[in-house]
């Protein structure tokens, strides 16, 4: 993606969200260490997912990054992965955006099981109110178990910036 990131930065940013997400899965699929160390190794990752109803195309919700990783030696999901992207800045509603995503998954994908879910928000900056929103809103409650159920706290919202480097690409 050298040439589309290229045509797309605007000095440590870049101008189109599109460019991030190809940047992003780029550096996913050939396993970027700092990347990985940041995101972690998944085994199957896809752009652009439906994760809404069905309804017209135009209205459906789409998450930016969505993947999975296999229980070792098995063809058996253990982990969802959600990235929701901002080429700047993002913003409380955003925060909002990626949970939704993360409702889906977890009601879609995941049994209802909020341990299998691991989400970020990746943008070029994070505002003080949006970081303390994301501690609040980036929470779920939800039992486990049935004699005796449990009561457990899904707090695996991560908010990662990026910085672009014509060299590197990109700094997590």
């Amino acid at each position: 993606p050298d040439d589309i990131l290229l045509s797309c930065a605007n000095g440590q940013n870049l101008k189109h969200e599109m460019a991030l997400e190809a940047g992003l899965l780029y550096q996913l699929f050939n396993k970027e260490p700092d990347t990985i160390r940041i995101f972690g190794s998944w085994d199957y990752l896809s752009h652009q997912v439906i994760a809404s109803p069905f309804k017209p195309v135009d209205y459906m919700d789409k998450m930016d990054v969505f993947g999975y990783v296999f229980i070792s030696g098995y063809q058996t999901i253990a982990r969802y992965l959600v990235i929701e992207l901002k080429k700047d800045y993002a913003f409380l509603e955003d925060i909002e955006q990626v949970m939704k995503y993360v409702d889906w998954v977890k009601d879609e994908y995941a049994y209802g099981d909020y341990s299998m879910i691991t989400a970020f928000l990746l943008a070029y900056d994070f505002k003080k109110d949006v970081v303390q929103y994301a501690k609040e809103a980036g929470l779920r409650k939800y039992i486990i178990g049935r004699r005796p159920p449990q009561s457990v706290t899904w707090a695996n919202l991560n908010l990662v910036r990026y910085r672009f480097d014509k060299k590197m690409h990109y700094q997590l």
